[in-house]
């Protein structure tokens, strides 16, 4: 019987665990299929115990998470575009980069959506005789390949050619904002003991790297800037998808910091 129930354990261990660098690289590849994988969450219930208790803090920290995260990627979407509007946009280095931020957080909205969607999936129960395991859809592997995604990347951190215009410096001024607002989320969910979710933490693995990046590459723009950047204020609406600090426009040359 214990080999029985050993056993069963670990085929359901296989299936809830996931390669990291199989997300990490989650993209279109012509030469693999369609097919997805979800990942789960599991506990051991002990006897008599709830299972939906038994994962409800994960879970409630999950739905937070998204509530926050997938209207701010939205936000920095919005933003994105309203700068490539602008024919006073024309640092070609912050064009591509609103182009990437485009393509690559509108498919991290999707992602976001479809984590929704399966956190909303009632809390399932694997009976093992001697104990109860809880489960739960936290996340599904393969969207990339499925929807044909291709990530757009980062231009490079060091060179700033072209011109660089105060619009430019105001964009990047209120997206250094709105990317510290996603470095603080991630930051605090991936060290939240009550998280579980590997899916949601290796996504904010991806986020921490790609933004912090992009933040550098944002200051070398602004640092090229001809004239005085500390007189190009942000206003507290060209950053989407977050709060604002209290009192006003934002000056300075880092970009300043706002509150999500």
């Amino acid at each position: 019987m214990r080999r029985i129930v050993l056993t069963a354990l670990a085929l359901v261990g296989l299936s809830l665990a996931s390669s990291a660098s199989a997300f990490v690289a989650d993209e279109y590849n012509p030469n693999e299929g369609p097919a997805t994988l979800t990942w789960w969450d599991l506990r051991v219930v002990p006897r008599g115990g709830d299972a939906v208790q038994a994962l409800g803090a994960a879970q409630r920290a999950d739905v937070e998470y998204v509530r926050g995260m997938r209207p701010h990627h939205a936000g920095g979407v919005t933003m994105s575009r309203a700068y490539l509007a602008d024919p006073e946009a024309r640092n070609p280095s912050l064009r591509a980069l609103a182009y990437a931020i485009i393509e690559n957080q509108t498919f991290e909205v999707r992602l976001l959506d479809d984590v929704s969607r399966l956190l909303a999936e009632p809390v399932r129960t694997i009976n093992f005789g001697l104990f109860r395991v809880a489960v739960r859809p936290v996340g599904t592997e393969g969207l990339g390949n499925q929807w044909r995604f291709l990530r757009q990347p980062i231009p490079i951190l060091t060179y700033v050619g072209g011109e660089v215009t105060a619009r430019d410096v105001r964009f990047a001024k209120a997206m250094i904002v709105h990317h510290e607002g996603a470095l603080r989320m991630a930051g605090e969910f991936n060290s939240n003991p009550q998280e579980r979710n590997t899916f949601l933490a290796l996504m904010n693995v991806h986020i921490l790297t790609d933004q912090t990046q992009e933040i550098t590459l944002m200051r070398n723009v602004i640092a090229a800037y001809p004239g005085n950047p500390d007189a190009i204020e942000v206003q507290p609406g060209d950053v989407q998808g977050m709060d604002m600090p209290m009192g006003g426009p934002i000056g300075g040359s880092g970009g300043g910091h706002g509150q999500h």
